[in-house]
């Protein structure tokens, strides 16, 4: 049962997400819900595998399948995209497959970005004499003309998220796809706060790499992601990492042995290395299917307007919402605090604990990251959840403004 934009209806979300009946579920930023049909999708394997059943052959075909259903998901071909345990292993086989030379640089915003964005490429610099060059934020924001300038004939990489984790800003990859053109770089985007929420079109984006975690929008496992490499770029790189899975045998079996030289597979399959990860395999199967059944695009459109709304609301009740008056920026977080001090030592804001707890308390599920209260929303979200975080904000300001926020 289905509203006439594809999405589901409350009732039918309350049976397929069964935590919706005890709480109102906003922290999909941090760990995505799983449904009921994603939880069952991985029965059939285990029960094989309690019982002794053999079936890697019809799991190694779900592999392709799902490879084929996620390249679908984000307008890109099977041969573009590479099975990883997560979004920094995602990251880190493009930061180790390039052939560096002294005197490269890597682009970024470090301090908008998830450690998993930056580590690797502090890595790269200690190793190979790379330079790295760091945009500052302007206002909690991704600068994309201040990346778009640092960008020059001996930048390799730029690497973003395309939507932070917190604020949780989408990023206009506009300016800096042309800039990376202009100078042939790669440019990659850590796609685990949006890909699953926000409708993703790689081509469209003019991105060349794209790193996603299945546990969060994705609403999968922990322990699988997808790593999508365009396919012209991918075979100019040598992967770090080489296993049977990186090796094309043709139509030999997956035991065949290798003693000589060997092909390695078409674009980005050849960043593939051990054994699947099954279970989260057919996990991702399932819920990359019912979130292609509503559409990305009905998605991404709920979405953003009841973010739209949450964030004028408690802008009305005088709170300090990043990024002010709704606008482009906004996706699917919204973010309490002062944006301006990402960058300063974690520090505990008396009012954001206090105002995260009484939603803890009261079955909304949150989150604070780098001293921001952070609202993260999906598909299931509704406007009676918007009302209900409203109605609570103002009985915590009654109690609590006078001690946090005089003004108010």
């Amino acid at each position: 049962m289905k509203h006439e934009s594809g999405l589901l209806h409350q009732s039918v979300l309350h049976d397929e997400y069964p935590a919706l009946r005890r709480c109102i579920y906003m922290d999909v930023a941090n760990q995505g819900l799983i449904s009921r049909t994603t939880r069952q999708s991985c029965d059939v394997h285990l029960d094989n595998q309690m019982h002794g059943r053999n079936d890697e052959p019809q799991m190694l075909q779900l592999v392709e399948r799902t490879r084929e259903r996620f390249a679908q998901f984000i307008g890109a071909g099977p041969e573009d995209i590479a099975i990883t345990k997560n979004a920094s292993e995602a990251i880190n086989i493009i930061a180790n497959a390039i052939e560096w030379r002294p005197g490269d640089n890597v682009v970024f915003c470090p301090k908008l970005e998830h450690a998993n964005n930056v580590v690797p490429w502090l890595g790269v610099a200690q190793r190979k004499s790379v330079e790295l060059r760091a945009a500052e934020p302007e206002r909690g924001q991704v600068s994309t003309h201040a990346i778009a300038g640092m960008i020059d004939s001996r930048t390799r990489v730029v690497t973003l998220a395309s939507a932070t984790m917190v604020p949780g800003f989408l990023t206009n990859f506009g300016p800096i796809v042309k800039a990376c053109r202009q100078h042939g770089a790669f440019l990659m985007a850590d796609a685990t706060q949006s890909v699953g929420i926000m409708h993703t079109d790689v081509a469209a984006l003019g991105i060349d790499g794209l790193a996603v975690s299945t546990v969060k929008g994705l609403m999968g496992f922990y322990g699988l992601g997808f790593l999508y490499c365009r396919r012209e770029w991918a075979e100019r790189f040598m992967p770090a990492a080489i296993a049977r899975f990186s090796v094309d045998l043709g139509a030999a079996p997956e035991s065949a042995p290798v003693l000589g030289s060997f092909k390695l597979r078409p674009g980005a399959m050849r960043f593939d290395v051990g054994h699947y990860n099954f279970p989260a395999v057919a996990a991702a199967y399932a819920s990359l299917g019912q979130l292609a059944a509503i559409g990305t695009m009905a998605i991404e459109t709920k979405v953003r307007r009841l973010a739209a709304r949450l964030a004028s609301e408690l802008l009305a009740l005088g709170l300090p919402v990043c990024g002010g008056t709704p606008g482009a920026h906004i996706g699917s977080i919204v973010a309490v605090g002062d944006a301006t001090k990402l960058d300063d030592p974690p520090t505990k804001d008396g009012a954001i604990e206090s105002l995260c707890n009484h939603f803890l308390n009261h079955d909304v599920m949150v989150s604070v990251r780098r001293g921001l209260l952070r609202f993260s929303l999906h598909h299931y979200n509704s406007d009676a959840d918007v009302n209900r975080v409203v109605a609570l904000t103002k009985t915590w300001l009654e109690r609590s403004a006078p001690r946090f926020f005089p003004t108010i």
